[in-house]
């Protein structure tokens, strides 16, 4: 009956393997018998399994976690979310395609006079219309390739003394300066860090 992939047991029957091993068909003429690389453990409801698991129909789980994998393939229609913290980093080696969507980057509403760009920061968006001072983090935390974007959203023309006033920290500059700033109708800066000591404007 070892063939249709099922088995009749009739009698007393006495399980083989290490404690806890799942029970399975060894030979053709129905020995049963146990590994300690596929065990369940009862009082945890928890079953282990050490090799490799091949499936060739569907895996439905309430919850996956992945501990250790060497490759992953997605394939899903619906949506998906990676990371709950925005000090999450998601590593990507080759190139990635956005075949039919967009690419949205984080904003930030800016609405006070001061303000220190954080790590998950794309797009600034600045609504206070007086003088306004953003410090930048250094280059080397900000990594090489970030990329910033930071935009005048008042309706008034800003006048020197309301200036928008980028800096970088410490003696790290923006180009040559140490300070940008951003005066006239909706001004705008875009910048990127070379990874190491400096943002540049593009």
């Amino acid at each position: 009956m070892a063939e249709f992939g099922w088995a009749y047991i009739s009698g007393s029957q006495t399980g083989k393997g290490s404690a806890n091993s799942v029970q399975f068909i060894k030979t053709l003429n129905g020995e049963l018998t146990g590994s300690e690389n596929f065990t369940f453990d009862s009082s945890t409801n928890n079953m282990f399994l050490t090799g490799t698991m091949i499936i060739s129909g569907t895996l439905q789980a309430h919850t996956f976690d992945v501990i250790h994998t060497n490759k992953i393939e997605l394939s899903s229609s619906g949506g998906t979310n990676f990371g709950d913290d925005s000090g999450d980093q998601h590593i990507f080696t080759g190139s990635v395609s956005i075949v039919s969507g967009g690419l949205r980057q984080h904003y930030h509403h800016l609405s006070v006079a001061s303000y220190t760009v954080q790590a998950s920061d794309s797009i600034i968006g600045v609504s206070h219309a007086n003088y306004t001072s953003i410090l930048l983090p250094s280059a080397s935390v900000a990594g090489f390739g970030k990329m910033l974007i930071i935009k005048d959203e008042t309706a008034s023309t800003r006048i020197d003394s309301k200036k928008i006033a980028v800096s970088g920290s410490g003696t790290e500059k923006i180009d040559r300066d140490a300070t940008y700033s951003l005066t006239g109708d909706n001004p705008a800066l875009t910048l990127y860090s070379n990874g190491v000591d400096n943002w540049f404007i593009y």
